[in-house]
């Protein structure tokens, strides 16, 4: 069996960043949090555990006057930042740069008056402190948030965005650091379509790189091998985007969170296997899969 990785696997620069912070904060004598688990990766997770790091349950801030918080890479919302503050945590920002920077377009676009569109999942970390910081200005309109381009003109009839209607209104549309960047600009193309010639609308390339590389990898793995395995967890989005992008050029993917789901009796079949991770995945994990994969 030939086993093929794609140039980028492991953890991306901003994941490894928060894992560093975090880390350099295991020797203080308060006690430490992370604003929900720090990554999407069990082992990861327990590691930091038992180095006295907790991952915190977001829903319930109570008072800690002796305690650090880290922020994960995805950010959070100001009003969350806020509440910590109020109850005692010293915040440790392990925010992204990359996510910091949607984040402060976002909340300058709102506050310069302009409808902020973002497309992404509504439930995933990022997007909801991107949707927080395009409300926190005086006067916030509502923000939209999609995913797939059918939605846009569900949004423009029931008048979610009445100046497409004919208005001169202004609008920005604004992407998840991890968005397929094929699909966002699928969905920016059907926006425009949709748009008088009024309205003045911003596009903003805030897809990151790193998860855009993997992608891009994918694709040309694709055409290499005969089945790909993708190493990351199920709870991550980027991970599962590029299991979810390889079977849509009709290959066979297998998703994987560790070395006992590999599927070995489906693999024994195929002669070449390409590897893939999420920007999420620690390079033991990688490590231990192609060991299972090779025996």
């Amino acid at each position: 069996m030939k086993i093929t990785l794609t140039r980028d696997i492991g953890f991306c620069w901003g994941v490894k960043r928060a894992l560093d912070l975090a880390l350099q904060n295991s020797s203080s004598s308060k006690k430490i949090y992370t604003y929900g688990p720090l990554i999407h990766n069990e082992d990861v997770v327990q590691m930091l555990k038992e180095k006295r790091i907790e991952p915190f349950e977001p829903d319930k801030i109570k008072p800690a006057p002796n305690a650090l918080m880290v922020i994960r890479a995805h950010g959070v919302a100001p009003g969350i930042k806020e509440k910590l503050t109020k109850n005692g945590y010293q915040i440790v920002d392990a925010t992204c740069p990359h996510v910091r920077k949607s984040q402060k377009m976002a909340q300058d676009y709102a506050h310069n008056g302009y409808q902020i569109i973002i497309v992404g999942d509504k439930k995933h970390a990022e997007v909801v402190s991107l949707v927080g910081y395009a409300r926190c200005i005086k006067k916030p309109l509502s923000v939209i948030v999609i995913d797939t381009p059918a939605e846009i003109p569900t949004i423009i009839n029931r008048k979610k965005i009445p100046s497409c209607l004919g208005g001169t209104g202004k609008l920005c549309i604004l992407a998840q650091s991890t968005f397929q960047p094929q699909l966002y600009q699928e969905i920016v193309e059907t926006l425009k379509a949709r748009l008088s010639s009024k309205n003045e609308l911003v596009i903003l390339n805030t897809i990151c790189h790193s998860p855009a590389r993997r992608q891009k990898q994918v694709k040309e793995l694709a055409q290499t091998v005969e089945a790909i395995v993708v190493i990351g967890d199920h709870k991550s989005a980027n991970t599962t985007n590029l299991t979810e992008l390889a079977r849509s050029l009709k290959i066979p993917a297998f998703q994987v969170a560790n070395p006992e789901e590999l599927p070995l009796q489906a693999l024994r079949k195929y002669q070449s296997i390409g590897i893939t991770t999420g920007t999420s995945t620690p390079d033991a994990l990688i490590k231990a899969v192609i060991k299972k994969l090779r025996s």
